[in-house]
């Protein structure tokens, strides 16, 4: 059993057997963090969902109304208990899910943003990835390049090679727009690092990457 539900199990005895029901305020915050911890994890599956039916052709992948639904309450409950850890995470999915999901790539920057203030490293990566992302469609070019770069070392610091990769593909995408660097040889780095994390998925997109820069040369 989890430590915190064992913990509001031992509070719930404690008050129906020994009257001692100032314990059950402590049993609700336990089980608030189980439930915000539980629905952060289901809105990533959904995602991943939506994620494997967009690349399996689906235009456009279904909206599941759910995962925003999820993110929300997780958003909501990690405020509440003052875990800044788990607000930063949630609040970087609530982003991803409005940018990805549903294209809005003009108001999610504030929700990076904030989550890249107070999350840990791979947090922050994450959100300064889809802060570049912001930045490319708004035409801010060397800010998005800046942010893909520091995500990108983030990453590498912390041997997080699949996510290197994937960043490595979006710079190609960034170089062939006109930014600086050599796009090809990013793919070729982003395909070894890929093969090497058994990234397959990244595999594909550095695949398609390929094909897509080499048509539009």
């Amino acid at each position: 059993m989890d430590d915190r539900l064992a913990e509001a199990l031992e509070r719930y005895e404690a008050a129906v057997f020994a009257g001692a029901t100032e314990g059950l305020d402590t049993a609700d915050r336990a089980l608030d963090a189980v439930e915000a911890d539980t629905a952060l994890a289901r809105g990533r599956i959904r995602h991943a969902r939506f994620l494997a039916a967009r690349s399996a052709g689906a235009e456009p992948a279904p909206e599941d109304p759910i995962e925003i639904a999820l993110f929300d309450r997780a958003l909501a409950l990690y405020q509440s208990l003052g875990d800044t850890h788990g607000e930063a995470e949630a609040q970087f999915w609530v982003g991803c899910y409005h940018q990805v999901v549903r294209g809005d790539m003009d108001t999610t920057e504030p929700m990076f943003a904030r989550a890249a203030e107070l999350g840990d490293d791979l947090i922050r990566s994450y959100a300064l990835r889809h802060l570049a992302f912001a930045a490319q469609h708004a035409g801010r070019g060397a800010e998005a390049q800046a942010a893909l770069a520091e995500s990108t070392q983030l990453r590498r610091d912390l041997g997080f090679s699949a996510g290197v990769a994937a960043n490595l593909v979006a710079a190609a995408y960034f170089t062939a727009e006109g930014g600086p660097g050599d796009a090809a040889a990013l793919l070729d780095e982003a395909d070894r690092l890929a093969a090497d994390a058994g990234a397959d998925a990244v595999k594909e997109w550095v695949a398609e990457a390929r094909a897509t820069l080499t048509s539009s040369t």
